[in-house]
């Protein structure tokens, strides 16, 4: 299967460009979170879950006021010092990579017009 890049830093390694705006808010376990950043491939908290590389969490992404998507993600990386977790999305729905897919869109064309 081939891959296709939307980051084109050759020196970045990540297969989608991250965003820090607009956030997502991610309920774990009935925990608001506000990510760090986010790409479509996945998120970043700073967060005190107790989570190790690996775990597979299922919980619910908000963008831009949305009711809500249903999504389950493993965690990639754990930083202990800075108390940060990395999740990659194992499954999210067509309509929740619409709905992430026009938040940027609108954020884009925003900064182009002011």
């Amino acid at each position: 299967m081939r891959i296709a890049r939307t980051n084109f830093d050759r020196h970045e390694q990540r297969r989608d460009r991250r965003y820090a705006l607009p956030p997502l808010t991610v309920i774990i376990d009935n925990q608001d979170y506000v990510s760090d950043n986010w790409s479509l491939g996945g998120f970043h908290l700073t967060c005190a879950l107790l989570l190790e590389v690996g775990t597979v969490i299922a919980g619910t992404l908000h963008v831009d006021g949305s009711d809500g998507f249903s999504f389950s993600a493993s965690v990639v990386r754990k930083d202990v010092a800075a108390g940060t977790l990395a999740f990659h999305f194992r499954e999210l729905t067509p309509l929740a990579v619409t709905r992430l897919d026009r938040a940027l869109a609108r954020r884009l064309v925003a900064r182009r017009l002011s």
